[in-house]
């Protein structure tokens, strides 16, 4: 071995930790002497259990171990160092070259086998091995190490993004979540810039973005100490707050709104008064209730205007109704997707015959075992967009319920259903389905869908759906200021009066003449008239003797699942 090898494997060995282990004490400082070239550290034990007991008090980097020792041998110790470090190296020293010690050592997978006495070249052979093999572990475990340090690194690198908003990198949402739900705050004030979508359009979004960073760091210098600020959706900042007195929080509202009273944001060369709204809740126990009461809290600000803030309370009826309202959307919903919109049948009756004319098809809801009446249901279901789709409901339910039956039926339209294309094909598509004939079918359309912006599109879909064979029917007629050239062009078969003046008909003189008026009206046009809201006998008389043609209401029965 030349020496430029030779000085390379005395660079990487001189840092080991040797534990060097021979019960012969002539060899053992013979060796050691030899060895101190190699090596700065050689920890020398007498015999094999003088070895274990050393290596088990200190951290070794190699193992030199003679074979023949009382106690504990050298295969014995090599065998119980590896039950707790299986990768140690260790070298076995032995006088024997008996075929069973090199097997032994084999089994016990040592790094290498040295023969007494010493020879130099089989010595560096064998050193030269282990040395590779410690310092490949040492970069394979520096490597690992840089690698480890890397990821650790790259994920608190990408914790901090997930849980900082981009652009201000101020705690978002995800970590405002995190911090309502350890409970640790008392009031969460939810921060809305007002009229940022002006903003928005006049300067651009690019802009408009800079006001956000720039009000960002206004907050943030200014939070109070128990205060923590955090950047969420669009506009909004939220602010978590320790303090659980109510006046100390509108007193931080107040603080919030002044300061920005007379604190301008200034981008570039341009300052700008930024005003905020401020919903504001108690941290609760369900963080998402936290968060909706504060958003309840801001529309409610907004509804007296910029610079003002609402703390939300359970008992306040404009709170109390607005969950309400949401709740029945998310119901409605429900009822719709899982058709749970059911007809119920109220019966129409002849006042000439007294017999039972046709039925209109109700519609309830049908949810927990409970019937929900429409007053609950309908008004989500024009907000939700979904208001046909109950009518597609009706009628397939209806059309298949009076299948096998030859009485007539009334189902009602909407305004929507009338302006948007799917109607004809789909009545179609149920006629042939159900085997009903249009003549059965009467359409109901509220008085008000006469004097829409849209009514000549209306009356031109009305007239076609006459044209198939159906009937058309005004409901509530008499609260609208309707054009009656219109009510001709539509050329309608009934006219239901509101129950607004078939109520009081026992009662009021001028309703019993307004009620006449309709009744000339209805026959001069050639129109039948049907009175809605017919709860007694008496209103019952009252109704024949204005010559109305039908009556409807409790007192001839209330809208069922079945006919009577």
């Amino acid at each position: 071995m030349d020496k430029v090898a030779l000085r390379s494997i005395i660079n990487s060995t001189k840092t080991l930790k040797v534990l060097f282990v021979e019960d012969d004490d002539t060899s053992r400082e013979a060796l050691t002497q030899f060895m101190s070239v190699f090596f700065d550290v050689i920890i020398e034990a007498y015999n094999g259990e003088d070895g274990w007991n050393k290596f088990n008090d200190d951290d070794f980097d190699l193992v030199i171990t003679d074979i023949n020792m009382p106690k504990i041998n050298g295969l014995e110790l090599a065998a119980m160092i590896r039950e707790v470090k299986p990768y140690l190296p260790i070298l076995i020293v032995s006088a024997h070259r008996e075929t069973s010690f090199f097997l032994e050592s084999i089994k016990l997978n040592v790094d290498g086998y040295i023969l007494k006495p010493f020879e130099m070249d089989q010595f560096l052979s064998v050193l030269s091995k282990v040395v590779h093999r410690i310092d490949t572990e040492r970069e394979l475990a520096e490597y690992q190490q840089n690698l480890e340090n890397m990821v650790h690194e790259k994920t608190k690198e990408l914790e901090h993004k997930c849980l900082h908003e981009y652009y201000t990198d101020l705690p978002n949402e995800i970590m405002l979540r995190d911090d309502l739900m350890a409970q640790e705050y008392a009031y969460m004030l939810l921060l809305d810039i007002s009229h940022f979508s002006v903003l928005n359009k006049e300067y651009g979004k690019d802009f408009a973005t800079h006001i956000i960073i720039r009000t960002a760091r206004i907050l943030e210098k200014h939070i109070h100490n128990d205060a923590k600020l955090y950047k969420v959706e669009s506009d909004r900042f939220a602010i978590l707050v320790k303090s659980t007195e109510v006046k100390k929080v509108n007193e931080y509202c107040d603080q919030i709104v002044s300061f920005f009273d007379m604190k301008n944001v200034k981008v570039d060369d341009t300052e700008l008064n930024v005003t905020f709204n401020i919903g504001v809740d108690k941290v609760r126990a369900d963080v998402s209730e936290t968060l909706i009461n504060c958003e309840y809290a801001l529309d409610k600000s907004k509804e007296l205007g910029s610079r003002h803030y609402e703390i939300y309370s359970e008992n306040h009826a404009v709170f109390v109704d607005e969950k309400d309202a949401i709740k029945w959307l998310r119901l409605t919903r429900e009822l719709i997707v899982e058709e749970k919109i059911v007809p119920h049948f109220q019966p129409i009756m002849n006042t000439k015959t007294g017999e039972i004319y046709k039925y209109e098809a109700l519609a309830r809801g049908f949810h927990n075992n409970e019937i929900i009446a429409p007053y609950y249901f309908i008004a989500s279901a024009e907000k939700l967009g979904l208001s046909t789709a109950i009518t597609r409901l009706m009628i397939n339910k209806s059309f298949a319920f009076f299948e096998d039956k030859t009485v007539q039926f009334s189902i009602n339209l909407t305004e929507r259903d009338l302006l948007e294309g799917y109607l004809i094909k789909f009545l179609n598509e149920k006629l042939k389905q159900y085997n009903i004939t249009p003549n059965r079918v009467t359409f109901e359309i509220l008085e008000n869908i006469t004097v829409a912006k849209s009514s000549q599109r209306i009356t031109k879909k009305l007239n076609k759906l006459r044209g198939m064979g159906f009937k058309i029917a005004v409901d509530d007629f008499g609260i609208e200021n309707s054009n009656f050239s219109r009510l001709l062009e539509i050329q309608l078969d009934f006219i239901k009066i509101d129950g607004l003046f078939i109520k009081d008909l026992k009662t009021n003189p001028r309703n019993r003449t307004i009620t006449k008026a309709i009744v000339n009206l209805a026959k001069t046009l050639g129109i039948k008239t049907v009175a809605e809201y017919v709860e007694d006998e008496e209103i019952y008389e009252l109704i024949k003797g204005c010559g109305i043609d039908y009556a409807q209401g409790y007192h001839i029965g209330k809208a069922e699942e079945y006919l009577i």
